[in-house]
């Protein structure tokens, strides 16, 4: 930008604008709340910034000159951009426009985010919402590479020390069944009962802290899972169980998929043990507006409306890992 160019100023152009409407430096004084003589000196300095004159003046009154109908265009399309980025500013510091890099893991979309989605854009219809799917793992490593402002995962997880972790939703585990299996007319089934079935489970390396509760729960039951394959996606466990490749244990929010040849069953055990927690994870002090805003969605709308509850009802586990007797107690989500 030329020393010139960068020594207009926005009063300058309205004040040009006001004498160009009205061809008239009387009337366009009046328009602008000033006296006569500094509006024609405002003018003229303008005309020397331009190194052109933009009016010719005569006793018959004021006209434009073709540099400054030329001018006149360019001056509506500067005051308009102006007007437009001083409410584009005042909205973006509202959260009302900008954009918001949003990580999450499969569950996270069956139990809620599609509520928060919609509510968050009927709010904010400006702001562009992108969406990233991934392990727990993943998120977190787009959080800590900053390529997304919020993540929704399962804790506990591996995460740089100025990322916080809110719990912002409950699920519960619930038994995952090939079509076919000797229990899928139970209304509940107890872990124990699953010893003896292989298992397919998320990889360790891929969502550990939801496979190290997964491996204790069986643990508590008295078995370690045999497990003969392990995946990272929810879609790919489903498909594998609907395959008779064996049994699994996954958040009752899968449910919404609803592949065929699974179904899925509630365990009798303690509903305490069968919580899973889904945390938005974020770095407090790095949020913009438009990503705080939609953090203030997410825990308006993420836990209003529960997933399904596992058709059926559980209960406590007794030591053999067999239903208790005389309890069904439906299980929490």
């Amino acid at each position: 930008m030329s020393t010139r160019a960068s020594s207009l100023d926005l009063r300058m152009v309205q004040q040009f604008l006001a004498v160009a409407e009205h061809l008239s430096f009387r009337k366009a004084a009046e328009q602008m709340h000033m006296a006569q003589p500094p509006l024609s000196q405002a003018i003229m300095r303008l005309e020397g910034l331009l190194e052109t004159r933009l009016f010719e003046r005569s006793p018959r009154g004021v006209r434009l000159t073709p540099a400054g109908a030329v001018f006149r265009q360019e001056a509506r399309r500067l005051v308009n951009q102006a007007g437009r980025a001083v409410e584009h500013t005042r909205r973006a510091g509202r959260g009302e426009l900008g954009s918001v890099d949003v990580a999450f893991i499969g569950p996270a979309m069956f139990a809620f985010l599609p509520r928060i989605i919609q509510a968050f854009q009927a709010r904010h219809p400006g702001v562009d919402l992108r969406l990233h799917e991934g392990s727990s793992i993943q998120v977190a490593k787009l959080l800590e590479t900053e390529t997304a402002d919020i993540g929704f995962l399962i804790p506990p997880a591996a995460v740089e020390a100025d990322i916080v972790l809110e719990d912002i939703a409950q699920d519960t585990l619930t038994a995952v069944l090939p079509a076919g299996h000797r229990l899928r007319e139970r209304a509940e089934v107890g872990l124990r009962e699953l010893a003896g079935d292989t298992f397919v489970l998320f990889s360790s390396r891929g969502v550990p802290g939801l496979r190290s509760r997964l491996d204790d729960l069986c643990r508590r039951a008295g078995f370690e899972p045999r497990i003969v394959q392990e995946a990272v996606q929810f879609s790919t466990v489903l498909g594998l169980v609907a395959g008779g490749l064996g049994v699994s244990l996954l958040p009752g929010s899968v449910r919404a998929l609803a592949p065929a040849g699974v179904v899925y069953k509630p365990i009798a055990a303690d509903p305490a043990l069968l919580r899973v927690a889904i945390s938005a994870a974020y770095r407090r002090d790095r949020l913009g507006e438009a990503a705080q805003a939609f953090l203030a969605t997410a825990r308006e709308y993420a836990d209003g409306e529960r997933p399904a509850a596992p058709c059926g009802s559980s209960g406590p586990e007794r030591a053999d890992g067999g239903p208790a007797p005389g309890r069904a107690d439906t299980a929490p989500t």
